[in-house]
């Protein structure tokens, strides 16, 4: 959204299948805990790493930037959020076309074998080799 150029990579033949699944193929979003020092806490081998992000980029930002895009969340009596739908093809709808709108480049089968960082700051990226035509 900030006018930078982006290629996603997908390694697989479909974009966010995991997303497909999560939640068991509800897509859980987020979780209904929007003080970030709590939320880091549910993250227990990730908690000290997690909490920096967490304080620039909240639960609330999520929820706040789903709505932002017609995709309403609801919170489970664990506190888990979930779109209304309870389809995660809600989700993965949203984000496609989120990318699509951003300018996102796509690309599938397409898997990274390692990232370099260059002395002029950019990454350099070795592909995998793909078994079939692309």
């Amino acid at each position: 959204e900030q006018g930078a150029d982006v290629t996603l990579l997908e390694k697989t033949v479909r974009f966010l299948d995991k997303v497909r699944i999560s939640g068991g193929g509800r897509c859980n979003v987020t979780h209904a805990c929007f003080e970030p020092r709590e939320f880091a806490t549910r993250y227990p081998r990730g908690e000290r790493a997690l909490l920096a992000p967490f304080h620039k980029f909240s639960a609330r930002d999520t929820v706040d930037w789903f709505a932002a895009r017609g995709v309403k969340l609801k919170t489970e009596s664990d506190g888990r959020m979930f779109p209304t739908t309870n389809s995660s093809q809600t989700i993965i709808d949203c984000l496609m076309n989120a990318a699509t709108k951003a300018g996102v480049k796509l690309r599938l089968n397409c898997g990274v074998e390692s990232i370099t960082k260059r002395a002029d700051g950019g990454f350099e990226l070795t592909l995998a080799p793909h078994p079939g035509p692309l």
